[in-house]
């Protein structure tokens, strides 16, 4: 038996939604998306000397198709921007004091306004520095070439999919692990009134995103392959899957993101959808994270 709906909560559809009258326009946004990508490497090649830069790159579903408006969300979709350094520790010198990263975040501000000066909306990005990741995520991955944009520097590095059970069981864990998050929820939600819930949904949508490739992956689907697909295709995937919960709490963390970004980010019901159906997300992922393990227990 399904639960009963919250107030203002909609009933998921499993027809793949359309963009309407009611979205702004797709191109736009996208293009408004790369002009803050671009302003992200500018201001930093404008800080950091250009040949300790091994390479910056936009990834992510800002690169992938937009078949319906699950695959962005204005302002609570990421924007994601990688950034390589030739020396490891270099990154500590350049951005990891509070005045100079709080110098990087005015001027890419001051960029964006002035190159997008009539902007429908101000893109949400998240710089990730790969050297720093890479140090402390086990079984990092790097993206398929096809959902990557080299915005400077070297080429992108292509990445060794030929074990993908070594690859599933890191899947497996990160899964689990996201949803360890969901534990903090009632606390962070209970005070979070009005416009103030919006951070907790830019906590909860980086956790999200990856839920639905990571869930293909450990059913069976190609790696490259499930890392290409944007939201569209993947809720797509998972219902031929049968992973019909997860493909309803998933969509309806997006549309519901829609919702809340259309009324000005006023509609708290929508907020609240939304960060139901993202603990639903993640809890429903760490399951499946869980039956993987169990039935793979021998594989290293």
């Amino acid at each position: 038996m399904s639960r009963p709906l919250l107030p203002g909560e909609r009933a998921v559809s499993h027809k793949p939604p359309q963009w309407g009258a009611r979205h702004p326009d797709r191109d736009q946004l996208r293009a408004e998306t790369r002009c803050l990508a671009e302003c992200v490497r500018d201001q930093l090649l404008a800080l950091i000397p250009e040949d300790e830069i091994r390479g910056m790159y936009l990834t992510g579903s800002t690169v992938k198709p937009w078949d319906s408006p699950l695959d962005y969300v204005p302002e609570v979709s990421d924007v994601d921007i990688h950034v390589s350094f030739r020396d490891d520790g270099a990154w500590r010198q350049h951005l990891d004091t509070v005045p100079r990263a709080l110098e990087v975040q005015a001027a890419i501000e001051a960029c964006f306004e002035k190159r997008c000066p009539r902007a429908l909306h101000r893109p949400r990005p998240q710089l990730l520095v790969m050297n720093k990741l890479i140090a402390e995520r086990e079984g990092f991955g790097y993206a398929p070439l096809s959902t990557v944009v080299a915005l400077h520097g070297e080429a992108y590095p292509k990445d060794d999919y030929s074990d993908p059970d070594t690859i599933r069981r890191h899947n497996a864990a990160d899964l689990v692990e996201r949803a360890e998050f969901v534990q903090r929820v009632p606390l962070l939600a209970i005070d979070r009134l009005w416009t103030h819930a919006r951070d907790l949904l830019s906590q909860l949508t980086w956790r999200i995103s990856p839920v639905g490739p990571l869930a293909l992956h450990l059913s069976g689907l190609d790696t490259q392959h499930v890392w290409t697909l944007n939201r569209t295709r993947v809720t797509a995937a998972l219902r031929d899957l049968a992973l019909h919960d997860l493909a309803d709490a998933y969509s309806a963390f997006y549309l519901s993101g829609w919702d809340y970004f259309l009324s000005g980010f006023t509609n708290s019901s929508a907020c609240r959808t939304a960060v139901l159906a993202g603990t639903q997300v993640l809890t429903q992922g760490a399951n499946l994270g869980r039956q993987w393990l169990d039935a793979n227990s021998g594989i290293q």
